[in-house]
């Protein structure tokens, strides 16, 4: 991958696309998983304007399955989005299943929480996996160009054919700055579903959108390997930030493994 192409694209247009960046089998995992677990859990929809009245919605996947667990570390991606954000935390992860008949979704940008004036650096990165093809007719996500460097939002005089719509087969990803104006498409199909999993990067400083400490027992958090617990936030941020009674919290719950003693030099200098 073509890293500082991706990135400078981002940097420009608020976003890039990794076509083919996941394996075909890891994408048919994720999409049975998927649905194996709606119809286990009995998933529906909430109801609510931004998560629709066709659109199934399941968090914190890192407690429900372990296969959910090779996405926010995956080669192919977490790079560029490190690349973007240094010493980024994993913010959190949503399977998104916009079904037949869903409107489409008002325009956001995902770090409208974060009150700082923009056009600011990432504070959050996201990545759009595609587990189906996406298609404007089953709701592509819609999004407008360049702007993550607008100081305002959205001006809502704009024609449609302002906004772009984001088709990309399964199995490729969307990178894209969390300023960037977007939204879910609507699915104006009969029996057509766009299964797309949002995997949610955010500075190491900032508090992430799903809570893992409380979402994940600490028998399965065992079960990770040290890079991702690391982007759930059990180790330290720059060596100070974070830390229970001067350590890392990993160190706290997992021993020797996460050990880190927050201050000493070589972190904090940093």
């Amino acid at each position: 991958m073509d890293l500082d192409r991706h990135a400078a694209r981002v940097q420009e247009d608020g976003y890039t696309i990794l076509d083919g960046a996941i394996e075909p089998d890891l994408v048919a995992e994720l999409r049975d998983e998927t649905r194996r677990l709606e119809r286990a859990l009995g998933v529906r929809p909430s109801g609510t304007l931004a998560e629709g009245n066709a659109t199934l919605r399941m968090y914190n996947l890192l407690a429900k399955s372990a296969v959910f667990r090779r996405m926010p570390v995956h080669p192919n991606v977490l790079p560029l989005v490190e690349r973007l954000m240094p010493g980024c935390l994993l913010s959190g992860m949503t399977t998104i299943d916009i079904g037949p008949g869903e409107r489409g979704q008002p325009v956001h940008a995902d770090d409208l929480v974060m009150t700082v004036p923009r056009p600011h650096p990432p504070l959050m990165v996201v990545a759009m996996w595609a587990l189906t093809d996406f298609t404007t007719a089953t709701g592509a996500t819609r999004f407008y160009p360049g702007s993550h460097r607008w100081a305002e939002g959205p001006d809502f005089r704009m024609t449609y054919d302002d906004v772009v719509a984001l088709e990309m087969p399964a199995g490729s990803v969307m990178v894209f700055h969390g300023s960037l104006w977007h939204a879910g498409g609507p699915n104006t199909t009969d029996d057509g579903w766009r299964l797309g999993i949002n995997v949610q990067y955010c500075a190491g400083w900032v508090r992430s959108q799903q809570n893992h400490y409380v979402g994940v027992a600490r028998e399965i958090a065992a079960t990770f390997d040290d890079r991702l617990l690391e982007l759930c936030g059990y180790r330290l941020y720059k060596g100070t930030m974070g830390h229970v009674d001067g350590h890392a919290p990993g160190e706290a719950l997992f021993g020797e493994r996460m050990a880190e003693r927050a201050y000493t030099y070589e972190r904090y200098r940093g």
